[in-house]
């Protein structure tokens, strides 16, 4: 288009030289956000990125928490407008949503290759102010709604399994939010590739039949009495109680917005009380992590011993950690507060979730060898159904429905048997 026409924006006007660098701000300052956490970024260490002084970003936002929600709008928006793009194409609910899928693992892999800017992940919302907290909110529930509209369109006309279209959504949205966790530079150079076998995972599953989830009970995991007359005991289950408690506020709340406080007045000690227990707020939650550890441990080795066949330790690994979440003996820490950790408890962690996971990939492969599973990227199959784990705890926030076991029995039957409906589908 012709400039003179005042419908292409200039480059040198200076409202546009200030919108670039704007963006270019919020892309650094993402990148910085995804890798070490807001808790752990300073203004000074974006500036650092940009060539930049501290003084010159106060032009362009007020403080540190103006910065992080500027990050959020922005992924936002860019969420929504994927989810737009898709809802306007021809084609089936299964077509629309495979679009908008596709659009945000490509934009995530060219952000990767710094083609494209950073887009910040919606990880640390609710250590937001009230107010920001609430817009940013409202801003992913109209992405969540728009991606839902698409959804039950593909449920009406028999392409989509005929689930409870909030929990459909859920586990899309889980797909997508995970895949730039697990997603590094190794996988760039066959990105077409990778998001080929995503979309092929999330659209026909790893089930090579159709499998169904029995009601099974979950393994008692938790034995620690704090009114044990044996003393250690007691204090183990003090702790435990503690950890339980501060893997509740740490999910909810994130790690800036959790007072000590609060969790002691919720468990009717006192802060001191606290201290004797556990010597600060960082090691609560590293020690909420190793709880969460042990704990995964524990079930996928109850997975291996009550199964047979790959699909059945898989079935039953996913039953019993998304379930575990929804019961009295949950919540487990969610991944999302890793980036409040120091590096070195960090890197820690990281390592003990590796070795769990693989857990997971090796029942998957005894799947391939038995025949029980399809033959999709044991790796990426093992990425997506870490990612079902770690969103399962929103399940109930969303979905309207007191059967929680019914609930959670439909989410994973999405990722072990797929999102199209296999009678329509051809």
């Amino acid at each position: 288009m012709d400039l003179l026409t005042g419908a292409l924006p200039s480059p040198f006007t200076r409202g546009r030289q200030h919108q670039l660098k704007f963006q270019l701000i919020l892309s650094e300052a993402a990148a910085l956000f995804n890798w070490q956490g807001s808790r752990a970024t300073t203004l000074a260490d974006v500036a650092g990125r940009l060539n930049l002084t501290k003084t010159c970003l106060y032009y362009y936002v007020n403080n540190k928490q103006d910065l992080v929600y500027q990050c959020y709008v922005a992924s936002c928006s860019m969420w929504l407008e994927h989810a737009q793009q898709a809802s306007k194409t021809s084609g089936s609910g299964l077509d629309k949503i495979t679009s908008m899928i596709a659009a945000h693992l490509e934009q995530y892999a060219a952000t990767l290759r710094n083609d494209t800017p950073h887009f910040a992940l919606l990880t640390e919302v609710s250590s937001l102010d009230e107010a920001h907290r609430q817009d940013i909110l409202k801003r992913w529930s109209e992405v969540f709604e728009l991606c839902r509209v698409m959804v039950t369109q593909g449920i009406d006309e028999g392409t989509i399994e005929d689930v409870e279209p909030t929990v459909i959504t859920l586990a899309i949205l889980s797909i997508i939010q995970w895949f730039p966790v697990w997603l590094n530079r190794k996988h760039t150079a066959n990105i077409k590739e990778v998001v080929a076998s995503v979309l092929d995972i999330a659209i026909n599953g790893i089930s090579a039949q159709p499998h169904q989830f029995e009601q099974i009970p979950l393994p008692e995991i938790t034995h620690e009495n704090a009114y044990s007359f044996d003393r250690e005991v007691q204090k183990k289950g003090k702790r435990e109680a503690f950890y339980r408690v501060g893997s509740v506020y740490f999910n909810q709340k994130g790690y800036k917005g959790t007072s000590l406080d609060e969790i002691a007045g919720s468990l009717e000690v006192t802060k001191g009380a606290f201290y004797y227990h556990i010597s600060n707020k960082e090691e609560l939650l590293y020690q909420c992590f190793e709880r969460t550890l042990s704990i995964e441990r524990t079930l996928l080795k109850e997975a291996n011993k009550s199964a047979d066949s790959g699909l059945q330790k898989v079935g039953r690994a996913l039953h019993y950690l998304v379930n575990i979440q929804l019961s009295d003996q949950g919540p487990l820490i969610r991944y999302r507060s890793l980036p409040s950790l120091d590096e070195s408890h960090r890197k820690l962690v990281l390592k003990s979730s590796k070795r769990n996971s693989d857990s997971l990939g090796a029942y998957i492969r005894q799947g391939f060898d038995d025949g029980t599973l399809r033959d999709v990227d044991a790796e990426i199959a093992q990425h997506i159904l870490s990612g079902a784990i770690e969103a399962s705890p929103d399940l109930m926030e969303w979905v309207k429905s007191t059967n929680e076991k019914q609930v959670s029995k439909n989410y994973l039957r999405i990722f072990i048997n797929g999102l199209a409906n296999k009678a329509n589908v051809k």
